[in-house]
């Protein structure tokens, strides 16, 4: 199946403004509570499924789990464009034999596809630890996220950065034990609009997923 013309638009909008790499991220608590925050996109795989990522130990995942639906809003300033993107979302579980596997890779719609298997999961995962900053791998081997301080042991005991991998014993306990806590967040779009505000008159334009997979554009007023 051919690439959808959103996916396209999205890609190209990232070649040509590569640091609007920031989206909100919008999920619902178990308290049926919106919930919005700041991610950094990690990139898009070949069935269209949009990746970030996640510490197992932050609000989403409990989210995600309570309601996959979430909707996305980025805004790419230099181009004047923003993109909502709305669909269902799963944090891929620490181990992909859990029993949840197969339903979340149903609920992306990727029975029979390349991103169907364990294997391609914690490749990608893998891939991406090592993509990220030491800094950023450093936060997932430190204490549980909006714990209260005074529960935790010193900030000057805290790693500041680590290695994708190593070869020392210490060292490579503490990766093991920050790479637990690492996941991904696979988005699987099911309705996408795109404003574009330069043009004048401004452009307005939205995809819907179809029961077949492919996708119905409209262009609306803007």
């Amino acid at each position: 199946m051919s690439k959808p013309a959103w996916t396209s638009a999205l890609e190209q909008q990232l070649k040509d403004n590569p640091k609007s790499v920031t989206y909100a991220f919008s999920t619902l608590s178990s308290e049926n509570k919106p919930k919005v925050r700041y991610v950094v996109h990690r990139g898009v795989t070949p069935s269209n499924i949009l990746l970030t990522t996640t510490d197992t130990r932050m609000s989403k995942p409990a989210h995600l789990a309570h309601s996959p639906t979430v909707e996305i809003a980025w805004w790419i300033e230099n181009t004047n464009v923003q993109f909502r993107i709305t669909g269902q979302a799963y944090s891929l579980p620490l181990t992909t034999t859990a029993p949840e596997f197969p339903t979340i890779i149903k609920g992306l719609g990727l029975e029979g596809k390349e991103e169907g298997n364990a294997e391609w999961w914690e490749k990608k995962r893998k891939e991406l630890w090592g993509s990220v900053s030491g800094h950023l791998r450093a936060g997932f081997g430190r204490p549980t996220p909006g714990k209260k301080l005074e529960e935790v042991e010193g900030s000057d005991k805290w790693p500041e950065t680590i290695p994708a991998e190593s070869d020392d014993p210490e060292e490579s306990k503490t990766i093991t034990n920050a790479l637990d806590h690492f996941a991904i967040i696979a988005i699987k779009p099911e309705a996408v609009e795109y404003l574009e505000l330069k043009p004048i008159p401004n452009r307005r334009t939205q995809w819907a997923l179809q029961g077949d997979g492919s996708w119905q554009e409209t262009k609306v007023a803007p």
